[in-house]
């Protein structure tokens, strides 16, 4: 029944979902660059000084903190948290994930999915600025100059990672992790192991946001307010549809057959993808 936002003077808002009434405000350490995540009677927020907080989503009240050490120079932005169960995950910008249990915050376990290499601080970024994706007992995440990795939810360990580049995010189908990098290839990857199906690269250097999959196709949109669907088995482009040519930085969102996406202009869009001819 919340909707909760935060803001970059490191205030979080929580308003009912059913008035847009405001229920509470807290404050927290940092900014607040990534939605806070809302379940089992828990707020949880993830500041860029790589602090994890939870809240009591009654009241606001701070009731637990997980801090990780933060490089020197970091891509602007963090991942939001994501609850799942009695527990929630968070990536950080040192290339590291994190499990802790939902209600008191105590750390289950953490994966190094990146090391930082290389001799200038550029050279040794690994943030993971996307949030990871739980799939059962698999949670698939994937970073800046870091890896696409696959970790087992109980216990932290790595079962596969894969070189790939991207802030974006990645998303998931019952067998494949689409993934679009930081160049602007748009990848598929088999879940089990991570070798790479298909590779597209006609959108390098689009800026493309996270893809999302709708029904048959896996969509992207693009620094000029465009969105493109690729086919899922092939990665073949089948169209796009243009907005207001303004960038596409999130994910779109597939719901009841229709992609919502949002521009970093404000505005907001529903579009349904057609077979040609239809």
């Amino acid at each position: 029944g919340l909707v909760v936002v935060g803001t970059r003077k490191g205030e979080v808002v929580a308003l009912a979902a059913d008035s847009g009434a405001e229920r509470w405000r807290a404050s927290v350490a940092g900014e607040v660059l990534s939605p806070p995540a809302v379940g089992g009677g828990r707020v949880v927020v993830h500041t860029v000084d790589g602090r994890l907080t939870g809240l009591d989503a009654a009241d606001g009240r701070s009731l637990w903190s997980f801090e990780q050490v933060v490089p020197r120079l970091t891509v602007r932005g963090s991942a939001a948290p994501v609850i799942d169960g009695d527990a929630v995950f968070a990536a950080f910008d040192n290339g590291k994930v994190a499990a802790l249990t939902l209600a008191e915050g105590e750390l289950l376990w953490t994966a190094t999915v990146a090391t930082p290499s290389g001799r200038t601080e550029l050279q040794r970024l690994v943030d993971i600025d996307a949030p990871v994706r739980v799939a059962g007992d698999d949670v698939f995440v994937a970073g800046f100059q870091g890896r696409a990795a696959m970790v087992a939810r109980g216990s932290g360990q790595i079962w596969w990672g894969r070189d790939y580049s991207t802030y974006r995010g990645l998303a998931l189908d019952a067998d494949s992790l689409y993934l679009a990098t930081a160049d602007g290839a748009v990848v598929s990857l088999s879940r089990r192991d991570g070798t790479e199906r298909w590779r597209n690269d006609a959108l390098a250097r689009r800026g493309l946001s996270g893809p999302a999959v709708d029904g048959e196709a896996v969509v992207v949109g693009d620094f000029e307010g465009y969105v493109h669907w690729l086919d899922r088995g092939t990665g073949a482009l089948l169209g796009r549809a243009s907005t207001d040519g303004k960038r596409i930085s999130n994910a779109p969102v597939p719901a009841d057959g229709l992609v919502l996406l949002q521009t970093d202009a404000g505005g907001v869009y529903a579009l349904r993808a057609r077979p040609r001819g239809g």
